[in-house]
């Protein structure tokens, strides 16, 4: 080889024990000299697969988002191929259950969820099956569309997930996409907010707390902002000396040893409102499933998960209860959302404080999350 480099035509010609060869003979030379030829090649393919990976998304978005039975047909065809090549695609299942939900009909998504492709289907059918709830079609018509009994396997934890909507859980947003973008999911943002003031600032701070966070606790409660790639989020759970009542909450929580609140002062703007549970859900749900400013979210089957784990995080479920218990104990709790002019706080694109207050006052369970560029 000398000096000259190797070019990509040559390098399938060398031998596979050249390396072997060249090291025992002490030539490092034309080990450097391959590997920079090794570097350089991979350079230029690892580009080219990229380039590939991006029009196959594109491809699948198309055929997603373009209505009609023959254009889910096609998709599920190439998406077959996809798999079997282990063709890296950025349109993963959850993805593209959520744009097939966007776009397609019932009737014209049938063949997604009727064909048993396997393994690589389990995961895109238990998806749709839950995206399809999240827009109002009703779970026994599916199945009796369908004709699959596996359509809903259990995959990811979704079969914990109930298939039928609970109350706080109609009027899910969700984004508007085209071919080439879309419109994401914006939080809710909180109505007729109050500022908190100094009076009831001072009797917050004289209530004693304990802080009982645990880190099983805090994984629940955080896993819309983990999953949503926001910014940064910040939790605490707390228990109080003596029960807290609704109208004491905003000065006590305003109060709290928390990361998200520390600096702030009389003088700095601390606002709440009471909200509902639905209203809790769907920041949660939109929080997850949504693009953050740093990446993309879960989409709606998995973003609809975390929302229920979060809530059952922050109303006290007990480990291991089900949707109806979740339900039942959030349902009893009160809820009230927060903003604050701490340095933690952006007030950029979307923050949000989240309080549950447990039903005999002596429980605070808060969830704080910040997005920003």
């Amino acid at each position: 080889m000398g000096e000259r480099r190797v070019d990509a035509a040559e390098i399938d010609q060398v031998p596979w024990d050249a390396a072997e060869v060249w090291g025992r003979a002490g030539d490092a030379a034309r080990l450097t000299e391959f590997g920079d030829a090794l570097v350089r090649e991979r350079a230029v393919l690892h580009k080219r697969l990229r380039n590939l990976d991006h029009r196959l998304t594109q491809v699948l978005r198309a055929l997603a988002l373009t209505p009609g039975r023959q254009f889910v047909k096609q998709l599920l065809h190439v998406y077959r191929e996809a798999g079997a090549t282990d063709a890296g695609t950025q349109s993963g299942p959850r993805f593209l259950a959520s744009l097939l939900a966007e776009a397609q009909t019932l009737e014209d998504l049938l063949p997604v969820l009727s064909d048993d492709g396997g393994a690589l289907w389990d995961e895109l059918r238990a998806c749709l099956f839950h995206e399809l709830l999240l827009r109002g079609v009703d779970a026994d018509e599916i199945r009796r569309r369908s004709h699959n009994i596996h359509f809903c396997a259990p995959w990811g934890g979704l079969a914990w997930l109930p298939d039928k909507l609970a109350d706080m859980e109609h009027g899910a947003p969700f984004p508007s996409r085209s071919y080439n973008g879309g419109a994401g999911i914006g939080c809710p943002r909180m109505s007729s907010p109050v500022a908190l003031d100094a009076a009831a600032r001072g009797a917050g701070a004289a209530h004693p707390v304990a802080d009982v966070t645990t880190v099983r606790l805090a994984e629940a409660i955080t896993g819309p902002p983990e999953q949503g790639n926001w910014g940064a989020h910040d939790v605490g759970v707390f228990t109080t000396e003596r029960p807290v009542t609704p109208e004491e909450l905003p000065g006590v929580v305003a109060s709290l040893p928390m990361e998200c609140l520390e600096g702030l002062g009389a003088e700095h703007r601390f606002v709440f409102a009471p909200c509902s549970l639905g209203e809790v859900w769907r920041v949660l749900f939109a929080t997850a499933s949504g693009a953050g400013v740093y990446g993309p979210g879960v989409y709606g089957a998995y973003g609809r998960l975390s929302a229920w784990w979060s809530l059952a995080g922050l109303a006290g479920a007990q480990p291991g209860a089900g949707p109806a218990e979740v339900e039942e104990q959030a349902s009893a709790c009160t809820w009230m959302r927060f903003e604050a002019d701490s340095e933690w706080f952006h007030n950029e694109i979307n923050d949000y404080g989240i309080v549950a207050l447990a039903p005999d006052g002596r429980r605070i369970a808060v969830l704080a999350a910040t997005d920003t560029d």
